[in-house]
């Protein structure tokens, strides 16, 4: 019988609970990781998580949980990891490939399309501010005068965007904001999908001159293990004046600290931020106290039709690696060769 572990972590036990009842009807043997402490990652231990590990053929947990690599090597049985959302932050994948792991992950449409249409939404909230316009209808704040000066609001055309990350989301946040004629620019990097960029009409630049020539700067980049911030004081002081960030990536990009001063003295104008190093974000954050920051509890992008998705497919993933399948959304498909082997050393001989 089949062995799956499965993670906890209070952002997607309904999802990891389902795919648990699921898997068992199936009739695999399915155990339960450790749960994750509230606004912290959980890293695997190998002296209390290695027997969990040992006896798991594939293990599901989230990205918010880090598996070792000195853990994955004190798992012979181990052949597939699934993330049940689109990242994969606390895999080495490297290692995977090295050991002949295979990965599966949520890379969904509905999850690109979901989140690229979040992002554009908290852009345009940058721009027209309809909070300031609900507040003049509930009587708190007064109606402007009828002048260019007193108006908050501001057009998307015309509007220099910077994008820090150009996979399937940003891309197709791209995508999307071409239609507004804003004026697109892309970070370069060494992976970056050059033709997508030129598809996109987007420029490709050096990344201080990203960050200062946009008007709205937004994070579609990943955080790979010991990776450091991208967006730090350094880096918020060659944002554009003025300027404002949107963060629906990873908390963790972004200096909140340094971020919280440049807003509080004025050098950049506004931010939207769903993601946080801590989460959920706590409640002495100083950036609760600006009112020129939106703040959502890294939920402004998860669709009903986002999650219904993520759940068949995980679903599918798991399933698919027990039967010697590629997962539905692999992330390392070179690695099947050292997967096959991998799984081809586990058959008794004559299987």
């Amino acid at each position: 019988m089949p062995t799956v572990l499965i993670g906890r972590d209070a952002q997607v036990d309904a999802l990891l609970d389902t795919l648990a009842s699921d898997l068992a009807s199936l009739g695999v043997d399915v155990l339960r990781g450790p749960p994750a402490a509230g606004g912290h990652a959980l890293v695997y231990d190998a002296d209390r998580d290695g027997l969990l590990f040992a006896q798991a053929d594939v293990a599901v947990f989230p990205s918010r949980h880090i598996l070792p690599r000195a853990l994955m090597t004190r798992a012979p049985r181990l052949h597939g990891i699934v993330s049940p959302t689109i990242g994969l932050d606390g895999v080495d994948l490297p290692a995977a490939k090295a050991m002949g792991i295979i990965v599966g992950h949520g890379a969904v449409p509905e999850n690109v399309v979901s989140m690229a249409e979040a992002t554009v939404m908290l852009i345009l909230m940058l721009r027209y501010q309809p909070l300031r316009s609900r507040a003049v209808l509930q009587g708190t704040l007064p109606r402007p005068a009828s002048t260019a000066d007193a108006r908050w609001a501001r057009m998307a055309q015309g509007c220099t965007i910077g994008l820090a990350g150009f996979g399937r989301i940003g891309q197709a946040v791209a995508e999307r904001l071409r239609g507004f004629g804003c004026t697109l620019l892309v970070a370069d990097h060494p992976s970056l999908d050059r033709a997508a960029a030129r598809r996109l009409d987007a420029q490709v630049l050096p990344w201080p001159t990203v960050l200062a020539h946009s008007d709205i700067l937004s994070l579609h980049a990943n955080v790979s293990p010991g990776g450091g911030t991208l967006l730090d004081a350094q880096a918020l002081a060659l944002m554009k004046p003025g300027a404002c960030l949107v963060n629906t990536a990873r908390g963790q990009l972004v200096d909140e600290a340094a971020l919280h001063a440049a807003l509080r003295e004025g050098r950049l104008a506004g931010a939207a931020l769903d993601t946080f190093a801590i989460e959920p974000l706590p409640a002495d954050s100083p950036l609760r106290r600006l009112d020129t920051v939106f703040l959502t509890p890294h939920l402004v992008g998860q669709t009903r039709d986002m999650y219904a998705a993520l759940q068949a497919a995980c679903l599918e993933n798991v399933t698919r690696i027990l039967a010697g399948r590629l997962p539905l959304h692999c992330k390392n498909p070179e690695a099947e060769p050292a997967w096959r082997a991998r799984l081809a050393a586990r058959l008794p001989a004559g299987a």
